[in-house]
């Protein structure tokens, strides 16, 4: 939540066992910072023009949750898998079913009886009130 109202709007997360859900929206501007390749013929050059970013976000987030996570467990090394599945949120029906998804994760898991059971589950308070 360190970024939330700052590079993004937090929605929803969960933090699994072996994996984390966050739904959000990029605030005002961020979609914007995208830039778009030069006419330099220089593929990798322009390929390092192209900004995307959630996989910043992702990025900013995993390198601070692993050193974090590594401090705590005593250990060093990669914490994360590099690989992250990002989705593009279409209209209200698929964010509502993806909200409940993210939420219904740790009961669907078998790791809580009730998804409000589970501690490390957030959902904004006003999405919760269209329960």
């Amino acid at each position: 939540m360190f970024r939330d109202g700052i590079k993004y709007d937090l929605y929803a997360s969960c933090i699994m066992p072996t994996h984390v859900h966050m739904v959000f929206q990029l605030l005002d501007g961020s979609a914007s910072e995208i830039s778009q390749p030069g006419r330099n013929n220089n593929a990798e050059q322009n390929r390092k023009l192209v900004r995307y970013p959630v996989t910043e976000i992702l990025g900013s987030l995993k390198k601070h949750t692993a050193l974090e996570a590594n401090k705590v467990l005593g250990r060093r090394g990669a914490f994360w898998k590099d690989e992250s599945y990002d989705h593009f949120v279409r209209d209200g029906a698929e964010l509502e079913r993806i909200l409940w998804y993210v939420l219904f994760n740790p009961q669907k898991s078998g790791l809580v009886k009730s998804w409000k059971d589970w501690k490390w589950t957030y959902c904004k308070p006003r999405l919760l009130a269209l329960e």
